[in-house]
C-alpha cells in the first residue's frame, strides 16, 4: 500500500471502498463479540489485548479499533465487572506507514471515560469517523502475520480485514518456465494448473497464520477475519481480484507493445493474492484444527471502483480516480518490479487512467466478494 496521505496514498483512498466494507462488517463484528467474548471475560487479567493484523493506515483502522473496544467494554459493564485496560497492537509489514497511522491516532483520555462506570465520554462523531479521543493504549508491531509475533496465550481478540488474501509470496511454480503452471504472459490465474498453485499457496499461508495465532491467543479467545474472496465454486472466477488483475495485465501489455518494457517484465510479474471460497477457508480451519468456526459467510456486491456511474463528460475524471485508486493499492509491487523507475511507473498508471476513461463500461460492473469468519480458539 502507498504510504503518506497524498492523493495517491492508501490513507486518501481507503475512505471510499474500504469504508463501505468497514461499515458493512461492523454489525457482524459487534455481534460476534457480544456472543463470544463473555465466555472468557472473568479470565482477563486486568488488560484486554487486541490485535489488528494487516492494519494498514487511515480512519478505517481507527474506526475498527474503537468498535472492538467499545463492544468489549459493554460486555464487562453488562456483567457488572470492572472494565479492564485495553491494549491495541497494530500489526503490518515493515513497509506500512506507521508514522502516518500514529499521527492520526486520537488523543488518549484514559480507560474509564467518566471514571465511574467505564462508559466512554460522549463525543459527537458520525459512524464513518472515529471518536476524538481513545480509551486504549496503542502500539505498532512490524512483521509478517504468517509467523509468530506475540508471546504465548497473551491475546484475547484478533482482527484482520482485507489483508489475508495477500499471500506471503507468489507460488514458485508459476514463475518456473519448466513447470506446467508457468504463467506465461499473464499476471494472475490463467489456467487450472496456475489456479491450483495459487490455492495451494493460500492453504499453506492461511494454515501458518492460524498456527501462529493458536500459540498467541488464550483458550476461548476470538478472531474475526474478513478477506477478499469469491462467491463461486469456480476457482478461476476471482471476483474483484480477477478484475484488478485483468486491468493491470492490460497496462503491462500496452507498455510491452509500445516498447517501453521487455516482454520478460510482463512474463515475470504475478500478483501475490488469492480469493478463496467459503469452503476452501473452512477446509483449512478444520484441517489445522486449532479453532472452532462460530460463523462463516460471504458478503457480495461491494463496488470495486469509487463511482457507480459515469455521465457524459466525466470519463477523464473517472480515469484519474481509478488510476489513483490502483496506484494506492499496487504501486509498491508494480514499482518494485519496474526497478522503481519513476518514468515507467508513471507511464504504467497513465495506461490505467487512459484505459479506464476509454473503457469505463468494463470497470463499472466490477464488484468485490468478502469471505467472513468468526473463529474461537479451542
Amino acid at each position: 500500500m502507498t504510504g503518506g496521505n497524498g492523493d495517491s496514498s492508501y490513507a486518501y483512498h481507503s475512505p471510499s471502498v474500504q469504508l463501505k466494507i468497514v461499515l458493512a462488517l461492523k454489525p457482524l463484528l459487534e455481534h460476534g463479540i457480544y456472543q463470544n467474548v463473555r465466555s472468557f471475560i472473568k479470565a482477563v487479567d486486568g488488560v484486554f489485548r487486541i490485535v489488528d493484523f494487516g492494519c494498514a493506515i487511515g480512519m478505517n483502522t481507527l474506526l475498527t479499533a474503537d468498535t472492538i473496544v467499545t463492544a468489549v467494554k459493554s460486555i464487562f459493564i453488562g456483567h457488572c465487572l470492572d472494565v479492564p485496560e485495553f491494549q491495541v497492537h497494530f500489526v503490518d509489514l515493515p513497509s506500512n506507514d506507521f508514522n502516518t497511522l500514529f499521527r492520526t491516532l486520537p488523543s488518549f483520555r484514559g480507560v474509564s471515560g467518566d471514571g465511574r462506570t467505564g462508559l466512554p465520554t460522549p463525543a459527537v462523531h458520525g459512524e464513518d469517523m472515529p471518536p476524538a479521543t481513545r480509551s486504549y493504549f496503542a502500539s505498532a508491531v512490524s512483521g509478517s502475520h504468517y509467523r509468530r509475533l506475540f508471546p504465548r496465550q497473551t491475546l484475547h481478540f484478533c482482527h484482520s480485514s482485507t489483508s489475508l488474501h495477500w499471500l506471503s509470496q507468489v507460488p514458485r511454480s508459476i514463475e518456473d518456465i519448466s513447470s506446467p503452471a508457468w504463467n506465461d504472459g499473464h499476471v494472475y490465474i490463467s489456467s487450472d494448473a496456475v489456479a491450483d498453485a495459487y490455492l495451494n499457496q493460500f492453504k499453506q499461508d492461511f494454515a501458518a497464520f492460524l498456527g501462529a495465532r493458536a500459540e498467541e491467543i488464550i483458550p476461548g479467545g476470538c478472531m474475526f477475519i474478513a478477506l477478499l474472496g469469491r462467491n463461486s465454486v469456480d476457482i478461476k472466477e476471482q471476483s474483484g481480484l480477477g478484475a484488478c488483475a485483468f486491468h493491470l495485465e492490460a497496462a503491462f501489455l500496452e507498455l510491452v507493445k509500445e516498447g517501453l518494457i521487455e516482454e520478460e517484465k510482463l512474463n515475470s510479474f504475478n500478483i501475490p493474492y488469492y480469493g478463496p471460497s467459503v469452503e476452501e477457508l473452512k477446509i483449512v480451519v478444520e484441517t489445522e484444527n486449532s479453532f472452532e468456526i462460530d460463523s462463516v459467510r460471504t458478503l457480495s456486491g461491494f463496488p470495486l471502483h469509487p463511482l457507480l456511474e459515469v455521465r457524459e463528460g466525466e470519463e477523464d475524471m473517472f480515469g484519474r480516480i481509478v488510476a489513483k485508486h490502483y496506484r494506492a493499492l499496487f504501486e509498491n509491487i508494480v514499482g518494485a518490479h519496474l526497478g522503481w523507475n519513476e518514468y515507467l511507473i508513471d507511464e504504467f498508471f497513465s495506461r490505467i487512467e487512459k484505459r479506464a476513461a476509454a473503457k469505463y463500461g468494463e470497470y463499472l460492473p466490477n464488484t468485490l466478494d468478502l469471505v467472513i469468519a468468526f473463529l474461537l480458539r479451542k
